[in-house]
C-alpha cells in the first residue's frame, strides 16, 4: 500500500525519499534528495561533466556556481532533485548499503554519512519541478493534451558519463516515480521535451511507458514531447 506524503513532510524529514538501490550491473549506491550542505559534491558532479552530457542538458547550467545556487535556495515545493551517491572506495560501502532499500534513513552531512563518516560522490542528477513551466503547458495544449498543473510535474535527468550503460538511470528512476506518485503527482513530463536526434534518451522514456503526444522545434532542433502517467 502507498503512503501519501506532504511535500511540508519531505521538507521537515528529507530522509523519508532515502534509499539504497543497485545500478544495472550490481553497483550500490545510494538515492536521496539534494541537501543544502550538497554544493561542494554537486559542483564537481556538474563540473566534470563531458561537453556532450551538457549538450542535451536545458533546464540550467551544470557548473559549480549554479550548484552553490541551487543548495542555497532550496525549496521542495517547487523543485525536488534527486540524487544517485556512491563511495569512492567500495571497501567503504556500510553493509546496510549492500542492498536495495538498506538504511533509508541514513543522515549526511555534505555528502558524508553520519554513519560512516565516509564521503559520497554524486553520480547522478534528477531535477523535478513541482508543476508545470509555462512553455510546456502551452505545448500541450496545442498538442490537445492540456494537463493540470496540480497534478504534474517536470523532469530532466542527467548521468555521470562513467555512469552511463549501467543501468543507474533504469534504478533510480522508478525510485523517484514512486515518490512523485506518494506526493500526489499524477503526470510528469519532461522538462522541455527530448531532443529527436537522442535515441538512447527516448528509448529510455519509452521502457517506463512515456507516451509520445507531440512534436517541436526550438533552437533549431526538432523535439519530442513524451508524458507518463504516474
Amino acid at each position: 500500500m502507498i503512503t501519501p506524503l506532504s511535500i511540508d513532510q519531505v521538507a521537515r524529514e528529507p530522509s523519508q525519499l532515502t534509499t539504497g538501490l543497485r545500478a544495472g550491473d550490481r553497483s550500490p549506491f545510494s538515492a536521496r534528495v539534494l541537501l543544502a550542505t550538497d554544493a561542494d559534491a554537486l559542483g564537481r558532479y556538474f563540473d566534470g561533466l563531458s561537453q556532450s552530457v551538457r549538450s542535451m542538458y536545458g533546464p540550467h547550467p551544470l557548473n559549480a556556481e549554479h550548484a552553490a545556487v541551487l543548495c542555497a535556495s532550496i525549496d521542495y515545493r517547487v523543485l525536488l532533485p534527486f540524487l544517485a551517491l556512491v563511495y569512492p572506495d567500495p571497501q567503504d560501502l556500510p553493509s546496510q548499503d549492500a542492498v536495495p532499500g538498506g538504511n533509508p534513513k541514513e543522515e549526511f552531512s555534505g555528502t558524508v554519512c553520519r554513519g560512516t563518516r565516509k564521503r559520497q560522490d554524486v553520480v547522478g542528477y534528477f531535477l523535478v519541478q513541482l508543476g508545470l513551466r509555462e512553455s510546456d503547458r502551452k505545448r500541450y495544449v496545442d498538442h490537445g493534451h492540456p494537463l493540470i498543473g496540480d497534478e504534474c510535474c517536470t523532469f530532466a535527468p542527467c548521468v555521470a558519463d562513467a555512469w552511463q550503460r549501467r543501468g543507474l538511470g533504469s534504478a533510480l528512476f522508478p525510485h523517484v516515480a514512486a515518490c512523485l506518485h506518494r506526493l500526489g503527482r499524477r503526470r510528469l513530463l519532461l522538462w522541455g521535451g527530448v531532443r529527436s536526434d537522442n535515441p538512447r534518451a527516448q528509448h529510455f522514456y519509452r521502457k517506463f511507458g512515456f507516451r509520445h503526444v507531440g512534436d517541436f522545434a526550438a533552437g533549431g532542433v526538432d523535439n519530442l514531447d513524451m508524458v507518463l502517467d504516474l
